[in-house]
């Protein structure tokens, strides 16, 4: 075993949110909104529900194999070249994913919050920042996150509030307005961020400690993070108006500047950007370190640790030429990432699954025979 670190359901629970949360709170309400207008957040509260499927799909592969990563599912089930190839395709979307997310935290700070600071300092300090978290280890990754999520809660909580005053229903009217074809066409493309993703924490599962909570810890951490991601989808429609919303960048970061209390307590989206701060920190280390667990598992290695700064001086360079700009990064979102993600992420998974569960039969079938 090459990670000796444990922790429990509950704060596997809030990898998932935060995991859930991540990227997609500044994405997720423009890309629906292009699509479904003011029906935005009717398709974001109907993406949870295929993402219960996906998740039924990891599950099972947390009862097969409880204390196996999924690099080490592929080769036992397809065996030694095979379940290799298979480990590179998926090492090499965790790899793109992580890049984006790295390109993606660059954008919005340069474009946002500090103009005039050079991208490459934001992106080297947020990998270095990474780079020390997957060092000391998985524990500490998902201790760190328990103290981190009351913050987030009452961060969340914040903005929900302060937003209140400033609802136009109106603008969610007429609900329904285009019919029921594009909210399940933008249902379809909210599913490659983030719910297809969650295929990553397959790395972390072994190391949950009480096994038989996991799957429930699974299915909680996405449907609240799920739900979290609608309601800041309704907010910006009810407040930006879906126009407005399908043409920022960041629609939810441009909620926090309308808030205004009073001519007192005004331009809090520093709010917005200390919650996807926090959530996408966590999200980007785990996949930190389940791309450094799952090349050390793919090359036999003894230790992870030594892939940790080679991969940095990889992810960096690869980040910034990913994606060119914002408008690269938001057209890859809504055409590219969702037919990828279900590919690497459900696709074979599902094979994998049925070929395992077949082995299985198969294997009980002849030591059953031998008994008799």
């Amino acid at each position: 075993m090459l990670e000796e670190g444990k922790f429990n359901a509950g704060e596997f629970s809030i990898i998932v949110f935060t995991f859930t949360v991540g990227t997609a709170i500044l994405y997720t309400a423009s890309l629906l909104s292009t699509f479904t207008k003011q029906d935005a957040w009717l398709a974001s509260f109907l993406a949870i529900l295929p993402s219960l499927l996906f998740i039924f799909v990891y599950n099972q592969f947390i009862s097969l194999y409880p204390s196996m990563t999924y690099v080490e599912v592929n080769e036992k089930v397809l065996g030694k070249w095979l379940g290799k190839l298979t480990s590179v395709l998926y090492l090499l979307y965790v790899f793109h994913i992580i890049s984006g997310g790295y390109r993606g935290i660059g954008d919005f700070f340069t474009t946002q919050v500090m103009v005039e600071t050079p991208i490459q300092v934001i992106m080297i300090l947020f990998v270095l920042t990474s780079l020390i978290g997957v060092r000391l280890g998985l524990e500490v990754i998902c201790r760190t996150a328990v103290i981190f999520l009351p913050w987030i809660i009452l961060l969340l909580s914040m903005l929900i509030l302060f937003l209140f005053p400033l609802i136009k229903l109106e603008n969610i009217q007429p609900i329904f307005g285009e019919g029921i074809k594009p909210i399940l066409n933008g249902s379809y493309h909210h599913l490659g961020l983030p719910y297809l993703q969650l295929l990553i924490l397959l790395m972390i599962t072994p190391f949950v400690t009480e096994k038989a909570e996991v799957k429930k810890a699974f299915y909680l951490g996405t449907v609240s993070g799920g739900i979290i991601l609608s309601i800041i989808v309704l907010f910006c429609i009810l407040v930006l108006g879906a126009d407005f919303t399908a043409r920022q960048t960041y629609p939810t970061y441009v909620l926090g500047k309308k808030i205004n209390i009073g001519n007192f307590l005004e331009r809090v989206e520093v709010i917005v950007a200390l919650i996807w701060v926090f959530t996408i920190y966590f999200k980007l280390t785990i996949c930190y370190y389940g791309l450094t667990l799952g090349l050390a598992q793919l090359f036999g290695l003894k230790d992870y640790k030594i892939l940790i700064f080679p991969l940095a001086f990889l992810i960096l360079p690869f980040s910034m030429f990913i994606h060119p700009n914002t408008v690269h990064i938001n057209n890859y979102i809504a055409k590219t990432l969702t037919p990828y993600s279900l590919t690497i992420c459900f696709i074979i998974p599902l094979l994998l699954l049925v070929v395992g569960k077949m082995r299985n039969k198969s294997s009980s079938t002849k030591t059953s025979n031998q008994n008799l």
